[in-house]
């Protein structure tokens, strides 16, 4: 497997996200190849790991980050910021590297060689710098159930992430159900109205009732077409929201584990 074919099955495998965050994600391992070389791809390739298992990663990690933007963001706007309090400068900064405290006081460093900095993974661009993007509740749910999924999980709480999918699906088909209900009640009263109106020349009274009738039709028609539409709408934003929040917490803990070893 060379570069190019690699690149390849990870944009399959991360056909889930939204376009910018799957193209940010291929140009930053495109670039990461770059500076590896031509010569050193098998080892990039080994130490990356399979296509699927990085897009995992970068799936869980991009619902992460959103999720973590999206709270700070409210927190921000419902919370007032603490004062700054000032903190006196230090007399003089600690350096681990003795060449680096040398450099700073103006020293010159021929024979300096700046440490290697460690491997930096791939991280989501804040929500600000990028452009915007609609997606509907519904992918966006999608999407992090797939990130949930993607997570290291034990059979039972496996088993409970199941029965909550179903419990979902089960909703929105009733959701479903009672928007082409609303559709139907919809269809019928503009059928009434327009029937109605025609019967208003022949019998003005049965014309009336009939007119009514299509009219109080149409209108709850149009009511609960936009109730169901709005709790889609909503049921989509609060369950990804819930379900974000188990990915931040259980990638947070996974990360300081991994930190702590």
């Amino acid at each position: 497997m060379n570069k190019e074919t690699y690149l390849q099955e990870l944009q399959k495998a991360l056909k889930i996200l939204p376009q910018y965050d799957r193209e940010e994600a291929i140009e930053f391992y495109r670039e990461y190849f770059d500076e590896a070389g031509e010569e050193n791809e098998a080892k990039v390739i080994s130490e990356l790991g399979e296509p699927k298992t990085l897009a995992k990663k970068i799936l869980i990690d991009v619902v992460d980050k959103k999720y973590e933007i999206t709270y700070a963001d409210e927190k921000s706007n419902t919370v007032a910021a603490p004062a700054a309090i000032p903190v006196p400068a230090p007399a003089q900064t600690q350096y681990a590297d003795p060449a680096m405290a040398d450099a700073a006081q103006g020293v010159p460093q021929a024979n300096y060689q700046p440490q290697p900095a460690p491997q930096a993974a791939y991280q989501p661009q804040p929500q600000a710098e990028r452009p915007k993007e609609k997606t509907s509740s519904l992918k966006t749910l999608g999407i992090v159930l797939a990130a949930i999924f993607a997570l290291p999980l034990s059979p039972f709480v496996f088993a409970l992430l199941i029965v909550a999918c179903v419990l979902i699906m089960v909703t929105y088909i009733v959701l479903i159900a009672l928007i082409i209900a609303a559709g139907a009640c919809i269809f019928a009263g503009f059928a009434s109205i327009i029937f109605g109106i025609v019967a208003l020349f022949m019998n003005p009274i049965a014309g009336m009732v009939i007119l009514g009738s299509g009219l109080v039709s149409f209108g709850i028609g149009v009511f609960m077409m936009i109730g169901c539409v709005a709790l889609f709408r909503l049921t989509g934003i609060g369950l990804s929201r819930l379900f974000g929040r188990i990915v931040h917490k259980k990638n947070r803990k996974n990360k300081a584990a991994q930190a702590s070893v």
